[in-house]
Order: structure tokens, then C-alpha cells, then sequence
């Protein structure tokens, strides 16, 4: 009972979305600008909010990083290796369908599932997940779909502008301003904080409504064999690495270690689909398989989920 009252939140918010623009109440030119507005100002202002009062840990939870990205690293390989063998992708496409393969949703989907099922506490570490996810996962597609060009300053050229759009982004920004606010024990009057604070009360449910909305948006016209491929390898294999990973190789605290493996269980993002329109490789596939992964990646987090209750929280 408890995990479909956790679950059946996000599920309806989601589905009333889907359902307001599937009926046309709201147009694609509507949501597009929705979105732009919860990301670029409603979630960065949670995000700012819960890390500038967090309790940070000594280590910037360096182990909770290295567990995770770790799996995904290995994840991401596998997929690369599995794109080129099965599919015959090149370096371009397999770095697109790797970066479907691995880059989870943790934003739009991540913070309200996490805020949802296990509590405010574990917001902290999907945080510090969320603030590297971008930066580790563009350089090393990036990387991987440059590697056989020849061409070194083209990748440190790329590599370059990667990490200014990173930095000057609102999501990655918010962060980096709360971990300053919060290192440097600066004062927030309490005005600043409440209206800040009025702001963020919105996020999750705009996410959860601009989650359903965008459904509408992604098509089936990829080709399927790969994007049900990488559907599978985002909400089954890279699961059960970061489980292998976070709860078989490093020890991690109980709460820390639920958040990255339900982490790991969401839905592709839809920075896999923006690195595959920059690098015009497989656009169709990583946004059938977006779309395929968000479909069903709640299997795996119910699966997830009742282990996570029954087991380790």
C-alpha cells in the first residue's frame, strides 16, 4: 500500500499532462514554453534551496560518485561495444545510443520519484548525481564520438564549449550557487528564502505535468529492434551494475545507496536526444527509445522499490 501511494502520485500528475496535450488544451509551442520555464527557473530554484541548507559531506560524496559513474562508465562501453557489433553504428551513433543507454532522467522524473519514496534526506545525494551527470556523460560521448576524426584541438574545441554551456546552465548554476551559499556559510534573509522557497513548491509538479505533455512530442519512427535495445540496457543492465556497484563493491550509506540505484532505474533523459540532434546520429532511435524507457521503466522502479522497503530502508 505504501508503494502505490508513493507511486500513484507521480502517475496521475504524469498522465493528466499527457492527457491535457494529447486533447490539445495546451500546444506543443505551450509546453515547450512550460518547460523552459520549470527548467530554467522553477527547478533551479529547489535545487539552489535544498543545497544551500544541506549538510554536505567532507568528501562531496566522492564515494557515492565513484560507485555510481563507475557502473555507468562500464554501462556505457557495453552499449557503445553493443551498437557497433549489433547495428553496425559508427562512432557518432554509437556515442548517441550509449548516452540514451546511460544518461537517466533524474531531473524531470528523478527528483519527484526520489522526493516521493524516500524523503527530503535523499535529495542531497540525487543532487550531488545530478550535478555531474551532465559533465561526465556529455565529455565522455563527446570523447567517444570524436576519437577516430584525428583531429585533437576538434575535441578540445568541443570539450570547451561542453563545459561553458554546462557551467552556465541554469540547473548546473543553481547548484553551484547553493554549494556556495552553503560552503561558505553565507546568510539567505528570510524573505529571499520564502520567496525562493514559494517558487520551488512548484517544481515537482510541473515536472510531472511537462513529463506527460512532452510524451506527446516523441514518436515511434526510430528503428526499433535498436531503440528497444537501448530501452533494455537503460532500466535493466544499468540497474543491476550500480546495485553491483553501490551495494556489492562499496559501502555507501543505506539511503545513499538506494538513491543511486533508483537512479539508475529511470527513463532515458532528454540530453541523450539533444547530444544525438548535435551530432545528427540516430535521433530517431535514442527518441523512440526515450520514449520506450519511459513507458515502462516503471517496472523496474516498482521492482526497485519494494526491494529498497523491504530490504534496506
Amino acid at each position: 500500500m505504501q508503494l502505490f501511494n508513493d507511486i500513484f502520485p507521480i502517475v496521475a500528475l504524469a498522465s493528466i499532462g499527457y492527457l491535457v496535450a494529447r486533447f490539445r488544451l495546451i500546444s506543443s509551442a505551450d509546453t515547450d514554453s512550460l518547460a523552459s520555464f520549470t527548467f530554467n527557473l522553477v527547478i533551479p530554484c529547489l535545487l539552489f534551496l535544498n543545497i544551500a541548507n544541506a549538510e554536505v559531506p567532507a568528501n562531496f560524496g566522492l564515494d557515492l560518485l565513484l560507485a555510481y559513474y563507475g557502473a555507468v562508465l562500464l554501462a556505457f562501453v557495453i552499449a557503445a561495444l553493443l551498437a557497433t557489433s549489433l547495428f553496425g553504428y559508427g562512432p557518432a551513433s554509437r556515442s548517441a545510443f550509449a548516452m540514451g543507454a546511460t544518461y537517466s532522467n533524474t531531473t524531470i522524473v528523478g527528483i519527484p520519484l526520489v522526493l516521493q519514496t524516500l524523503g527530503e534526506a535523499a535529495l542531497l545525494p540525487l543532487f550531488i548525481l545530478i550535478a555531474v551527470q551532465n559533465l561526465f556523460l556529455f565529455v565522455v560521448a563527446t570523447i567517444s564520438a570524436e576519437m577516430r576524426r584525428g583531429a585533437g584541438a576538434s575535441v578540445m574545441h568541443q570539450l570547451r564549449q561542453l563545459l561553458w554551456q554546462l557551467v552556465s546552465s541554469p540547473l548546473t548554476g543553481s547548484l553551484l550557487l547553493g554549494l556556495a551559499f552553503n560552503l561558505l556559510d553565507l546568510p539567505l534573509h528570510m524573505a529571499v528564502e520564502n520567496s525562493v522557497a514559494l517558487v520551488a513548491q512548484a517544481a515537482i509538479p510541473m515536472a510531472l505535468l511537462v513529463l506527460g505533455a512532452s510524451l506527446n512530442q516523441y514518436t515511434l519512427r526510430g528503428e526499433m529492434p535498436a531503440a528497444i535495445t537501448l530501452s533494455l540496457l537503460k532500466t535493466v543492465m544499468l540497474p543491476l551494475l550500480v546495485y553491483l556497484s553501490c551495494f556489492r563493491l562499496f559501502d555507501l550509506e543505506p539511503l545513499w545507496a538506494a538513491t543511486a540505484l533508483l537512479a539508475s532505474t529511470l527513463p532515458s533523459g532528454v540530453s541523450a536526444y539533444v547530444f544525438a540532434t548535435r551530432y545528427r546520429a540516430s535521433q530517431g532511435t535514442v527518441a523512440a527509445g526515450t520514449l520506450i524507457s519511459t513507458l515502462f521503466s516503471l517496472v523496474p522502479v516498482i521492482l526497485v522499490l519494494s526491494y529498497l522497503y523491504r530490504f534496506v530502508l
